[in-house]
């Protein structure tokens, strides 16, 4: 009897232990799901409410996951989503998170959630929604280990962070700030106060125009040159004549008829 009672104990202490290291469980270890190396999304918003509204499902492996799915966007949420205004509020809803077999060798999940956005007064509202599905092939490894559900997940994040920030950039821009809490827009471009309509803007110097006449001025403008005071040697009337049509020989020259040849007679006499 003792030898049967010591025999079955072994066969079902090994099968345990087999089952162990199917599984992948045995001395392995998973670190929590960080999300603080992306950019965080700043809302005009007092506070954010995070909420688990997803059915739990009675064939979902999350349960059996390192990190549940629902668990992995509470994370996500804490960390990217931040209430930068004074009023206002916003819920971000988990409406589905779950992992399934998918077949012999294989796993498949989804998630959605939702944000809702509001003012103090409820009367400007928005909201938008993300959804993901994700299916992974192990291959010839168990598709339902803990390392496998581990993967899918992250996977998951990895679709679902994407998503997220899209759709809150494509419809919720006008509830987006920066760390400061001034409204962005146009993608990121910040808000700037513009001056009073007609004046210079002050930020662009360059375009004021000096009181100094323009540079080009210098160009048009001949530059007087005062006549000397004494009769110029060359030119003693004070302007150069055209020396090609006038040449300065022909004033000094004697006029025609002055001279005359001498006679036969007074050159005997010498």
């Amino acid at each position: 009897m003792r030898i049967r009672y010591w025999t079955g104990l072994g066969t079902l202490m090994l099968s345990l232990g087999l089952t162990a290291c199917s599984d992948g469980t045995t001395d392995e270890t998973f670190p929590p799901t960080d999300y603080s190396y992306l950019p965080q999304i700043h809302l005009n918003v007092a506070s954010i409410d995070v909420q688990d509204e997803a059915p739990a499902a009675p064939d979902s492996l999350s349960a059996k996951a390192p990190i549940a799915p629902d668990q992995a966007l509470k994370n996500m949420a804490g960390q990217r989503l931040v209430a930068s205004g004074t009023s206002g509020k916003a819920d971000f809803i988990i409406k589905q998170a779950y992992l399934n077999r998918a077949g012999d060798n294989a796993v498949e999940g989804a998630m959605d959630v939702q944000l809702n956005v509001a003012d103090a007064n409820n009367q400007h509202t928005g909201f938008v929604h993300a959804r993901i599905t994700r299916k992974l092939d192990a291959g010839d490894r168990d598709p339902t280990s803990r390392k496998e559900l581990y993967t899918l997940t992250n996977q998951m994040m990895q679709d679902m962070n994407v998503e997220l920030e899209f759709q809150i950039r494509k419809k919720l821009l006008s509830w987006m700030t920066d760390a400061a809490g001034t409204p962005i827009v146009n993608g990121g471009v910040e808000q700037q106060t513009l001056g009073v309509p007609g004046a210079k803007p002050v930020t662009a110097p360059t375009l004021s125009t000096p009181d100094t006449a323009p540079p080009t001025s210098a160009k048009t403008v001949t530059p007087v040159v005062a006549a000397p005071s004494a009769p110029d040697a060359i030119f003693p009337t004070g302007a150069e004549t055209d020396t090609t049509t006038t040449p300065a020989t022909v004033q000094r020259s004697p006029q025609p008829g002055t001279l005359q040849l001498p006679s036969t007679g007074s050159s005997a006499t010498h």
